[in-house]
């Protein structure tokens, strides 16, 4: 196991424990320790994992993946009185059995609610990837109503929210988080729950503003990163790609003093200038380089690289 902040961050992986004493320790200081649950492999197989946690203000988030296993949530084990509420996404879904309650399967890749105040079990055959977020329970109380009898399935994967929560999620796990911003991601993350969730009365408009709109506008960021070279990119184009209305997408940017069109444009020239400094791609025309990143029009690009930093492209090179 490496620690890689006391505080924040940690990073478990059990490809360096002998394969004798792998499967006891998995069981004993990953399961019943930290997670609290009971663990088992698969038929023939083997308890192998590789998790990283971000540590928050009240949560915590995981991405990682295992091989095919079991978790149970005990009565034994329940004896600890955490109610914590785990949110976990599993490459191959999960079936999840609770006593005197029919079994639900939850599609591949979708959420699964596991409340740590109950008793269940789930298992999966595919752990290729996983995205887990607990939060507690006193975090979520006052955004949603009878928060203790939602189906495990209760997040509609193909929903904005659902798609949102899992996306905010996965980037906060690989994230480097000060003392200052941990607190607002945490709650951000408890925001976003709850509109998943069915946010309560005035809560629900709380919550939209404040979680909602900062995994919004990380959603849009993201998807203008993966889209910069298509030229029609457009607040209409983003809007539709992720649900949006097109109102809503230039709203967000306009909260951050800018328009939508403005942040495409600083990103294609950081771009351009990263790429036309790289000695790598010296040979390569600096009309191609704009091309790539999503330029038609020459003279526009070079009109408004001279603009924003003052000397012309070919000026950059290496």
């Amino acid at each position: 196991m490496e620690q890689l902040s006391p505080d924040s961050r940690i990073v478990l992986s059990t490809d360096a424990i002998e394969d004798r004493d792998r499967d006891g320790l998995v069981r004993d200081f990953y399961g019943r320790i930290c997670m609290r649950l009971d663990l088992a492999p698969a038929e023939d197989r083997t308890l192998r994992l590789q998790a990283a946690t971000t540590v928050l203000p009240n949560a915590s988030v995981t991405r990682g993946r295992v091989a095919p296993m079991s978790w149970e949530r005990t009565s034994a084990l329940m004896a600890d009185a955490n109610d914590d509420l785990v949110i976990s996404w599993m490459s191959g879904g999960y079936r999840f059995d609770r006593q005197g309650r029919e079994s639900i399967e939850t599609r591949p890749g979708a959420a699964c609610l596991m409340p740590l105040d109950q008793a269940w079990r789930a298992q999966t055959g595919d752990g290729d990837w996983t995205v887990c977020l607990q939060l507690r329970r006193a975090q979520l109380t006052p955004l949603i109503d009878d928060l203790g009898d939602l189906a495990p399935d209760a997040i509609n994967p193909q929903s904005a929210e659902g798609r949102l929560l899992l996306d905010y999620a996965a980037a906060v796990s690989g994230a480097e988080l000060g003392p200052a911003l941990a607190p607002l991601v945490s709650q951000h993350l408890s925001d976003l729950v709850a509109l998943c969730l069915g946010a309560s009365g005035e809560a629900r408009q709380t919550v939209g503003q404040r979680g909602g709109r900062a995994a919004q506008m990380r959603a849009l960021k993201q998807h203008v990163a993966e889209n910069l070279a298509n030229p029609r990119l457009s607040a209409e184009t983003a809007a539709r790609a992720l649900g949006f209305s097109a109102r809503q997408v230039r709203r967000l940017f306009e909260s951050e003093s800018r328009s939508f069109s403005d942040y495409v444009v600083e990103r294609r020239l950081e771009r351009v200038l990263r790429d036309i400094k790289d000695p790598r791609l010296a040979l390569r025309p600096i009309a191609e380089i704009a091309f790539n990143a999503g330029w038609v029009e020459p003279s526009t690009f070079y009109r408004q690289f001279k603009a924003r930093y003052g000397f012309r492209p070919s000026d950059a090179r290496p």
